[in-house]
């Protein structure tokens, strides 16, 4: 009877420890997606610096650039994860992957 509740409290041990490092996946992927509809925002706001981007990626990544557009490069100093966003998986931020991001992730809040 003890090894039984022994193999039990092993089990339900691995299966916290599992839950609880995934938490902090989530809890990523939800903030990211947060903040890049934070930054769909500002593009709405500056058209220009959107289509230059969505053209042109890696000026996410231009000093240059970035110094030209003042509110460009504050955003991205307060979001960093975005502009590496913008930079290794544009279609991702200019598609339709944020934007339908809650019905891929709908069973979660149920």
């Amino acid at each position: 009877m003890k090894l039984t509740n022994l193999r039990s409290l092993s089990l339900m041990s691995i299966f916290a420890a599992l839950l609880a490092t995934a938490a902090p996946a989530w809890s990523d992927h939800d903030h990211l997606r947060n903040e890049v509809r934070q930054f769909h925002t500002f593009l709405q706001e500056h058209p220009k610096v959107a289509t230059e981007l969505r053209n042109n990626p890696s000026l996410a990544n231009s000093k240059k650039y970035l110094k030209k557009h003042d509110d460009l490069e504050k955003f991205f100093k307060r979001h960093p994860s975005v502009q590496r966003e913008v930079v290794n998986h544009p279609q991702r931020v200019f598609g339709k992957y944020y934007r339908g991001d809650h019905a891929r992730w709908r069973h979660r809040n149920r």
